[in-house]
């Protein structure tokens, strides 16, 4: 009885009705015979009932990408066609469009419904475009579909654009090594070769497109070579690889070729040989000495005669410094110095002045003055000149001297005191004028 009533609740919902009228045999059964028994009369009673019913959509379950009519349950019907509408599952995207998962379980059958736009027909604006990697993905704006291109990529130094990628989208962090090429500037140009300045800008380097010839391949002509640093640039001309030799240079007027010079690079007078006195120039308390114009290895002392500035400071004792003679070529006293009274000689009655070396002169005038000059120096002046010489004792006589005023010149005169034959001291001979 347990295992038949098992049956009956496994039963669909319908069957199960129908089974609530069932015949009095299947009662009867439920309650004498066997379940074995029982349980076949109702599968018996249950088919010919579901035989003798009309199918109806109400109890037909939609197949997989299917989903029931609005009004399904009261439809007749038992399949997808009569009781199902077909959702986005079922729906296979045409070009342009791509399938969006989350739309499977939607009802529909166009792309509008079930699919996504795909990047392809996107419109990017200027200097993007539609990623290539993103033709077929979704997406409808300029985030999701563009990227730049090559024009918007600025390439590192030494490198060049690349004309060809200008409008190409690069790939995702490759812009520098996709959008633009290495240049000469970053080629290494072999033995023999430099690279070319005019051509650092060029891109696919190769020797043949970066490089030149250098100035090691040049012939010079004879007195000239290429000099080593040169010999690494790029070759122009001849003449601007090689340099002169001095062994090749004339030297001018004034100047001797100089042999252990004739391997060094020179082309001037001063590079490559050596100057003479000719065309030295002395320096300053210095003049020219023609008499060695041709000797080499010059200096002030070779080339020059000394002048007498240089020797104003020797200018002492019996000489004094002359100025006027600082350009006088000289190195002696007699020339560039001033003769004082000390080198004078005074004719007879006369002797030099006292202090001869302060006075700077060679006259007797200026340098001689009368033997008794120095008599007078050393007699002292009588303190009441009215008097004269008078009353003064012989010692004190031959020790002095009176001042007068002379009338006729107006002038003041010395005259010395004389001791006389009578035994008076009286008014003597006058001071010379030489007497200073």
């Amino acid at each position: 009885m347990k295992k038949v009533l098992l049956v009956l609740l496994a039963l669909p919902s319908r069957a199960y009705k129908q089974s609530l009228g069932a015949s009095l045999e299947l009662q009867e059964l439920l309650s004498s015979k066997s379940v074995a028994e029982a349980t076949r009369l109702v599968e018996e009673e249950l088919e010919g009932s579901t035989e003798s019913a009309t199918a109806n959509c109400h109890d037909y379950t939609c197949g997989d990408g299917w989903a029931p009519k609005p009004n399904h349950a009261d439809l007749p019907g038992s399949s997808d066609a009569e009781c199902c509408q077909q959702t986005c599952k079922l729906f296979t995207c045409s070009k342009g469009f791509v399938p969006n998962p989350s739309y499977a379980t939607n009802v529909g059958s166009s792309a509008e419904q079930c699919c996504d736009k795909t990047c392809e027909g996107f419109s990017c604006p200027a200097h993007l475009q539609v990623a290539p990697q993103k033709l077929h993905s979704a997406g409808n704006t300029v985030e999701e579909c563009c990227a730049e291109t090559c024009e918007n990529v600025t390439c590192a130094a030494n490198y060049a654009a690349r004309a060809e990628r200008k409008a190409k989208v690069h790939p995702p962090g490759e812009a520098q090594d996709f959008c633009c090429a290495a240049t000469c500037a970053l080629h290494t140009c072999s033995a023999g070769s430099v690279a070319d300045p005019t051509r650092l800008h060029l891109t696919e380097p190769s020797d043949e497109q970066c490089c030149k010839s250098t100035c090691l391949s040049a012939v010079c002509p004879k007195g000239s070579k290429v000099p080593a640093a040169k010999e690494h640039q790029v070759m122009t001309s001849t003449e601007q690889c090689c340099d002169t030799l001095c062994g090749g240079y004339t030297c001018g007027k004034g100047w001797h070729a100089d042999p252990l010079r004739e391997a060094k690079f020179g082309n001037t007078d001063q590079a490559c040989c050596t100057r003479t006195c000719s065309v030295f120039a002395c320096s300053e308390g210095w003049a020219s000495n023609a008499e060695v114009a041709d000797f080499v290895g010059v200096s002030d002392e070779v080339c020059c005669k000394k002048k007498c500035v240089q020797y104003q400071d020797k200018c002492t004792g019996d000489y004094a410094p002359n100025p006027a003679a600082n350009d006088t070529v000289g190195d002696f006293a007699e020339v560039c110095c001033s003769r004082t009274c000390a080198l004078h000689h005074c004719p007879a009655g006369k002797v030099l002045v006292p202090n001869p070396k302060d006075a700077v002169g060679s006259t007797d005038d200026l340098c001689c003055e009368d033997v008794i000059c120095s008599d007078f120096r050393n007699k002292t002046v009588v303190e009441d000149s009215t008097k004269g010489c008078n009353g003064l004792t012989k010692e004190k006589c031959g020790s002095s001297k009176v001042e007068l005023t002379n009338t006729r010149t107006n002038k003041t005169d010395v005259l010395a005191c004389n001791w006389s034959i009578w035994g008076i001291c009286s008014l003597g001979e006058p001071r010379p004028a030489s007497c200073t």
